[in-house]
């Protein structure tokens, strides 16, 4: 017993000991070791305080380039900007500017259209008025024909009765002439003298009333020397003409010739479609007898819908305005009487036509008298040529 509380003495002994040696031991290592992680932990702040510096630097740098590089950008930017800004605000004046054009030209375009619609009105209004105009014509030629007629039947009815009177009167003189002769009687003289002068008074009165009633060249024959009694035949005739113009157009196609001037200045075609025909080949030739015309459209004409094509002589001194308005170089278009214009595709083919052809129509009216009574005679007392449109006789047989 006395070993082992010996032995517990000497084991607590010991153990403190070891404690108290291990404590030392602890201690010593504890401040080493303090020593050493102080240490390494200046190292490790060192390092790290120069690698962040050095990282510090670099983000500057990086920092700094970046900032010029979007520094740089922007003011790329700003200027792209501005430029389109600029671009935009001409784009927006052009547009502007375009606006009103557009609004002008339709303002234009409308006032055109209303031009045209009046003028249609008016053309309407013309070739009714000409309607009108040629109808009243018609019957003032008609009436006047018919006047005429009946002027010259006036007429012929005193010829007859003055060719009768003037029979009778130179029968009357002649007797008057031979009873003279046998009794020599001075005064029957001057009777007859006096007679002869009223009956050429007579005579000039009767040539006027002819000249102004009648139309065409007349002869009148009256006898002056009494003769046999015979039948009187009375024959007149009249010949008139009058000449107008045969105006035939057709078209097989879209275009078609709707004005040809009579005097040479120009020919109109027109587009009756909605769509744009190309007239490059095309052409237009007029032929008057032997004589021609030949126009050529160039390559790249065009004529719209519904639109006109004028092609002028040269000798107009007209504006070479395409395609509405072409001037030929050197030509210029022949005319005549009988005149043929056509217009041929490109591929020679005939697709309108316009004929003016010069008409004459003459009338020719004869008449034929016959009275009993009168004297034969074989001497003219009288002769008058008058209008030489014209041939009026009268024959005493």
């Amino acid at each position: 017993m006395i070993l082992f509380q010996i032995y517990q003495q000497q084991l607590t002994e010991t153990r403190t000991r070891r404690q108290v040696e291990i404590s030392e031991i602890d201690g010593r290592l504890a401040e080493k070791y303090e020593a050493k992680l102080q240490e390494a932990l200046q190292e490790l702040r060192d390092q790290y305080e120069a690698q962040m510096a050095n990282n510090r630097q670099e983000i500057e740098m990086l920092y700094e380039q970046k900032i010029k590089g979007l520094q740089n950008a922007n003011d790329r930017h700003q200027v792209s900007a501005a430029n389109a800004l600029d671009e935009l605000r001409q784009v927006r004046t052009r547009i502007d500017t375009l606006n009103t054009r557009i609004s002008e030209l339709e303002n234009q375009n409308a006032g055109l259209t209303a031009r045209a619609r009046d003028l249609e009105k008016l053309l309407e209004g013309e070739r009714l008025r000409h309607a009108e105009d040629l109808a009243s014509l018609e019957r003032e030629l008609q009436r006047l024909r018919d006047e005429m007629a009946n002027q010259l039947q006036e007429y012929q009815d005193l010829m007859d009765i003055k060719v009768s009177l003037d029979l009778e009167i130179a029968a009357y003189r002649k007797l008057l002439e031979s009873e003279e002769d046998r009794l020599g009687l001075s005064q029957m003289e001057k009777w007859r003298q006096s007679q002869q002068t009223q009956l050429q008074t007579r005579g000039t009165a009767e040539k006027e009333v002819t000249h102004h009633a009648t139309r065409g060249s007349s002869q009148r024959r009256t006898p002056v020397r009494a003769g046999t009694k015979r039948r009187r035949l009375l024959e007149e005739s009249q010949e008139s003409s009058v000449s107008d113009f045969s105006v035939n157009s057709s078209s097989k196609g879209d275009v078609e010739i709707v004005e040809v001037d009579p005097e040479g200045q120009f020919v109109k075609l027109r587009n009756k479609s909605n769509q744009e025909i190309a007239l490059g080949g095309w052409q237009v030739i007029r032929k008057v007898g032997e004589n021609e015309t030949q126009f050529k459209f160039h390559r790249s004409l065009k004529l719209e819908g519904n639109g006109f094509v004028t092609i002028w002589s040269a000798d107009l001194n007209k504006d070479h305005e395409p395609p509405n308005n072409l001037v030929m170089k050197s030509q210029k278009w022949v005319t005549g009487d009988n005149m043929t214009t056509m217009v041929l595709n490109n591929n020679g083919e005939e697709v309108a036509i316009h004929e003016r052809v010069k008409r004459q129509l003459t009338s020719t009216m004869l008449r034929h008298r016959e009275m009993a009574g009168g004297y034969l005679t074989s001497e003219e007392l009288h002769h008058q040529q008058g209008d030489p449109q014209g041939d009026e006789k009268c024959r005493l047989m």
